[in-house]
């Protein structure tokens, strides 16, 4: 069927997206109901992002696969209502959690031959939810970069891996700093080693991303496997496992063999995917988004963990109703009060290849304590007359909460001020005038992307991209401009925590290579909070955007 409708502001569509078909009495044949209730719902059914329409935008327009169980009659009914897809059980996940915690229970509950109370299990996870210092062999401490055996990180921190003993490390890479390059190029010294190793994350995307790095990274394309996703690449890299079957085969495949296997938390606690002994190391890539209980559960498939990510960037992105703290994140929990993690627990790259000094400045004293430093290199950049670091645009309206054409306007506004002009970064070779696609857009609510992307097509720059802050992590360009579109406090839908949200701000701004360009109304800092933590992060937003 075809349905004309209208999504609410902060709503997005999603191509090829799972929901639920809610249905008003008369139900068709295949609609469950509750014990209680008198209205029905089928699932099995896609939702598809259509053309556009005559006067209206794309995301106003959607095409609704219902599919129908096998022998159920065709019906011409129409549901009265669109909802999200039951997400997958959890089970599993609970009944690993579970063991977990009662192995530590009957270890506190036994007594050694002295009487004395038995050690914690020797387990990474244990370590992790304890916040001890990763527990290496021998009782020395971990590596440093400083010295002439591990010259960088790389060295360090696969040191650092070899030395642990059945515990975990962290790893917290800031924006540009090459956090997935040096992941994966530690992924692939141990396993030419003939370390066998899991990547896992909060979403297959992710996961993906990883395996693309560590096959450049010169893993060979035969010893890295994933069971695929929908949205997996046609042109994977990586070898396909659909069935119990071709996970044995590749866990089994030569006694001694260093591989990779990418997974999400389901597959890492689904015996049926994994090796008969556990993996020598579980690495969680994306850590400030994943939360601590999984981080337990994807634990015990390996002798050792990595947490490798960044919690200043965004909270986790899917989240469930537990008590606190399981339903931080793993590396959230690590710092737990900083900024930047405590050198105790694993390893800070401080160096940001992305970003100019001007910019790069900003962001650390906003998200980093003056720890994040530019490399040289991207001080020998230039953008023909334009100075580099962050500038605000100040722009009054009234009445906006969600969208503002006149943001919309001072952003094309923007693109326009700074294409046409030389761009030149000599460390990558380029000398070329500044194109649109050169600029990214980043919006704080979904109808603010669709304002921008409309304003930015009338005036003929199609090809900057357009997008929330969670489009864009990982993404990077020479000039990054962010549009918080609310007029004032009282029109703020989520409240003003969300909007000035200091990782959301840093995400945005550390998009840009050489600036970035914060787009707001001229009262949108007019209010006083009423807790401490907010008027920190009112007096952060202050400080970057004035």
């Amino acid at each position: 069927m075809r349905r004309l409708g209208r999504l609410e502001p902060w709503g997005e569509p999603k191509q090829g997206i799972g929901v639920v078909l809610l249905y008003e009495p008369p139900l068709p044949a295949p609609a469950s109901t509750s014990t209680t209730g008198h209205r029905g719902w089928t699932t099995g059914t896609v939702v598809q992002v259509g053309a556009v329409g005559e006067g209206l935008a794309a995301r106003d327009v959607l095409v609704v696969e219902e599919g129908l169980p096998a022998g159920a009659e065709e019906h011409d009914l129409l549901p009265m209502a669109l909802g999200p897809g039951f997400p997958p059980s959890t089970k599993g996940i609970a009944a690993v959690i579970r063991d977990v915690a009662e192995g530590v229970a009957a270890r506190m509950r036994g007594r050694a031959a002295d009487g004395s109370t038995l050690p914690l299990p020797a387990q990474p996870a244990i370590d992790l939810l304890r916040r001890v210092p990763p527990r290496v062999r021998g009782g020395g401490a971990l590596p440093s970069t400083a010295d002439d055996a591990h010259p960088d990180d790389t060295a360090a921190i696969t040191a650092a891996l070899r030395s642990l003993d059945g515990s975990y490390l962290a790893v917290q890479g800031p924006p540009g700093t090459g956090k997935t390059y040096t992941g994966a190029h530690v992924v692939a010294t141990l396993v030419a080693e003939g370390w066998r190793v899991a990547v896992v994350a909060q979403s297959h995307a992710v996961v993906e991303h990883m395996l693309e790095a560590v096959v450049d990274a010169g893993v060979p394309a035969a010893r890295v496997g994933k069971r695929p996703s929908g949205g997996s690449p046609e042109d994977r890299r990586w070898q396909s496992l659909r069935t119990p079957a071709q996970f044995r085969a590749f866990h089994e495949d030569g006694p001694g063999r260093g591989y990779v296997m990418g997974g999400t938390t389901w597959d890492l606690v689904n015996a049926d995917r994994l090796p008969g002994r556990p993996f020598d190391l579980v690495v969680v890539d994306e850590a400030g988004q994943f939360s601590l209980a999984n981080t337990i559960a994807v634990s015990t498939a390996g002798r050792n963990l990595l947490l490798l990510g960044d919690p200043q960037q965004l909270p986790q992105v899917s989240q469930g109703s537990h008590p606190e703290p399981v339903d931080r994140s793993a590396l959230g929990w690590l710092v737990d009060g900083h900024e930047t993690l405590p050198t105790e627990f694993g390893f800070f790259l401080a160096r940001s290849w992305r970003m100019h000094p001007a910019l790069c400045a900003v962001v650390s004293r906003l998200s980093y304590e003056d720890r994040l430093h530019a490399m040289p290199h991207t001080a020998e950049r230039d953008l023909e007359g334009v100075a580099p670091g962050v500038r605000t645009v100040l722009v009054d309206h009234e009445g906006n909460s969600v969208a503002s054409e006149e943001e919309a306007q001072a952003v094309v506004a923007a693109v326009r001020a700074v294409v046409g002009r030389r761009w030149r970064d000599p460390h990558a070779g380029v000398d070329r005038p500044l194109t649109d696609a050169d600029v990214i857009v980043v919006a704080a609510y979904n109808a603010q992307v669709w304002t921008v992307r409309r304003a930015l097509d009338a005036a003929g720059f199609r090809g900057t991209a357009v997008g929330t802050v969670d489009k864009f992590q990982g993404r990077q360009a020479p000039v990054a401009i962010m549009t918080t579109a609310a007029s004032s406090p009282d029109d703020v839908p989520r409240g003003m925590e969300f909007l000035l949200n200091r990782n959301r701000l840093n995400v945005a701004l550390s998009r840009g290579q050489w600036c970035a360009v914060l787009v707001r109304s001229s009262r949108l800092t007019d209010h006083l909070p009423r807790h401490p933590d907010r008027l920190a992060e009112l007096g952060a937003f202050i400080g970057v955007a004035g």
